[in-house]
């Protein structure tokens, strides 16, 4: 059945190429000396033979060599499956595409012709040997339904003398043990035997509760005046400078592709606990948000040598031409009285300017040190 499906395939494609290059014109057709203008198909192995003779061998031969059927990706061909509506289009495909530099000559095209009668000659000797084939199996079918009905009427035999009997069989091994009977009433107590020797002491129990505090004893005699000490002066507290500048270095967060260098300047016990700065911020390297300078307000908290920072203002960014909102949070610490190390964590948010509207936001955190004076 597999090979009468794969030959109707091989005829229609052999016939298709044939035709389409003028199967039936007597005139002869010549083959171009020049190569085809499209690329060569790559070169194929040789077809693999799947059923019993030679059908149409020289046609298979000539339509591989030209490329018009260049097998599966595994190299294999498989005559033996019909051919899909997209491989026989694929086909003419490249047939129109050697078209006319590539074309058959005369003794090609009678190749092909004599490949297209082989193949339809063997079709109809497989469709002759499958009706054989169909009839010997409906005669067996019938010899088969005798055979049943036979079996199936034949008269039951008479039952015959009974034997003698057999000797006994050896013994079976041992079954499992039953169920466990319940357990009996109990027997009369017996007498007390004597007493065991005395157990160790067991741990002491807890402490109780305190009893009431008993009344005050009477005060004793006065002792003598001792010389008067030293009057007490607290410790002084570091001394620390109003003023400072400061530098430090920086990465952007969100996009942590460029560096930035930043310059602070200001007070911050102006008014108590209350100061000012000022904040210039310049690219270094990379994409950053651009050059921008700020002030704002601080308020101050200081324990010992470390001073907290909390700062809110705003400032502009030259580079989107942007207003902003600036909120700090750092904290100092005095190494000496005119140097300190700080740290700071900073926010933006933009107003206005060229600036993605997703990416209003924008956080840093620097680095660096101050000099007070």
């Amino acid at each position: 059945m597999k090979s009468l499906r794969a030959l109707p395939t091989l005829s229609l494609v052999v016939l298709s190429s044939a035709l389409a290059l003028g199967g039936g014109a007597p005139a002869p057709i010549q083959t171009a000396p020049t190569p085809p203008t499209t690329a060569a198909p790559a070169p194929a192995p040789l077809p693999v033979a799947c059923t019993e003779g030679t059908w149409a061998k020289a046609a298979i031969d000539l339509v591989t060599q030209r490329g018009l059927f260049i097998g599966y990706p595994d190299g294999q061909f498989d005559w033996c499956q019909a051919a899909t509506r997209q491989e026989v289009a694929q086909v003419l495909a490249r047939l129109l595409a050697q078209l006319p530099e590539n074309t058959f000559n005369p003794a090609e095209l009678e190749v092909l012709r004599k490949g297209v009668a082989d193949a339809l000659a063997g079709l109809e000797a497989l469709r002759a040997a499958q009706a054989e084939q169909a009839q010997a199996i409906e005669a067996l079918r019938a010899q088969i339904e005798e055979l049943r009905a036979a079996l199936t009427n034949l008269p039951a035999g008479t039952a015959g003398a009974a034997g003698a009997e057999g000797p006994a069989g050896p013994q079976g091994e041992t079954g499992p043990a039953g169920a466990q009977g319940e357990a009996g009433p109990a027997g009369p107590q017996g007498e007390a035997g004597p007493a065991g020797p005395a157990g160790p002491a067991g741990p002491a129990g807890p402490q109780g509760e305190t009893g009431a505090a008993g009344p005050q004893g009477p005060a004793g005699p006065q002792g003598e005046r001792g010389e008067k000490g030293d009057p007490y002066i607290p410790p002084a507290e570091p001394f620390r400078y109003g003023n400072y500048v400061g530098v430090s270095y920086y990465s952007i967060l969100q996009q942590n592709v460029g560096s930035m260098v930043r310059v602070v300047a200001g007070n911050d016990q102006l008014l108590g606990a209350f100061g000012v700065r000022v904040t210039g911020d310049i690219r270094v390297t990379g994409s950053t948000p651009g050059n921008s300078i700020s002030g704002a307000v601080t308020y101050r908290g200081t324990t010992g040598r470390i001073d907290g920072i909390l700062g809110v203002g705003g400032g502009f960014n030259f580079a989107n031409s942007s207003t902003f909102g600036e909120l700090s949070i750092g904290v100092d610490y005095r190494v000496v009285d005119r140097v300190a190390i700080f740290a700071e964590a900073r926010q933006h948010y933009y107003f206005n300017g060229n600036i993605n509207q997703n990416s209003r936001n924008l956080s840093s955190i620097a680095a660096g040190l101050k000099f007070r004076f």
